[in-house]
């Protein structure tokens, strides 16, 4: 079967039509055909053949091509707006034009029971806040700091957060045959990211633990710690938390003291905490 020779106005205009199934899972707009993938198709862009990722796929004597792929080939950006299912084709015209959408173009993810992950990688140990909806998605800050590269996958933001994620599907594109491996010698009941100083980290973990559970008015409070991060600040830190099953954050900072032999020692403060799951206003 020998195929046309394509202008850039016909693939842009297949790429319009490219059958592209992020996030649309509508029953009513679906619609079930049959199809092949065809591994043995090349593909010539500008005269150079490129690897696709992802073969073509033939449906009704029409080749239908991987719309962010092939859009990269071209110097164009292709974002996907997960709220209205739309995809936007954007010509490349300047370097400083970002290679990714806005944050309306994110997958929106709400938490469900998140929790820290102990993952082995390429020769040591990472904590990775997880939060599995319809697949697991791994803090995007997590992530990085293992060293995975990013760019170009899709990200999701979380409701309450508004921290960034990658979904377990878009990392197997970078990982690869080399997926991290669940550490359980690692594992640590009061996860610390940044900082290292272990007088630091046991005055942490011993604050965290003191609070676990405590009363109010008669009022009984079960916290349980999600991920403590170190901030640019020195010694202080970002707290993440769940306590009655409400989702909170707070600041804890940490003071120096002498300790009654004279070594170092430190004291642990903490900010009121903030309800993040209280709807915020957005101007």
């Amino acid at each position: 079967m020998k195929m046309k020779k394509w202008t850039k106005i016909t693939i842009l205009g297949t790429l319009m039509t490219t059958c592209f199934t992020a996030g649309v899972y509508a029953q009513d707009v679906l619609q079930r055909v049959d199809a092949y993938l065809r591994s043995d198709f090349s593909v010539v862009v500008n005269g150079q053949q490129v690897k696709l990722a992802n073969p073509p796929l033939i449906y009704n004597n029409s080749s239908y091509l991987p719309v962010k792929e092939l859009g990269n080939y071209l110097g164009a950006i292709v974002n996907w707006q997960d709220s209205t299912k739309t995809i936007y084709i954007n010509p490349r015209v300047n370097p400083a034009q970002p290679s990714e959408g806005n944050e309306t173009n994110y997958t929106d993810i709400v938490f469900q029971y998140p929790y820290v992950q102990y993952f082995d990688y390429l020769g040591a140990t990472y904590p990775v806040l997880t939060n599995t909806t319809e697949q697991a998605y791994y803090r995007l800050a997590d992530v990085e700091r293992m060293g995975l590269k990013t760019a170009g996958l899709r990200k999701a933001k979380e409701k309450y957060s508004e921290e960034l994620y990658v979904g377990e599907d878009e990392l197997k594109k970078v990982w690869g045959n080399q997926p991290p491996q669940v550490s359980y010698a690692n594992y640590n009941a009061v996860p610390i990211t940044g900082e290292k100083d272990p007088v630091k980290l046991k005055a942490i973990k011993e604050y965290v633990e003191g609070f676990r559970y405590y009363e109010i008015d008669k009022m009984p409070y079960m916290t349980s710690p999600i991920i403590i991060d170190a901030l640019p600040e020195p010694n202080t830190y970002s707290y993440l938390l769940s306590e009655n099953g409400h989702y909170y954050r707070t600041i804890l900072k940490l003071t120096q003291i002498n300790s009654i032999n004279n070594t170092p020692d430190y004291v642990v403060g903490s900010s009121s905490k903030e309800d993040i799951q209280v709807e915020k206003v957005r101007h």
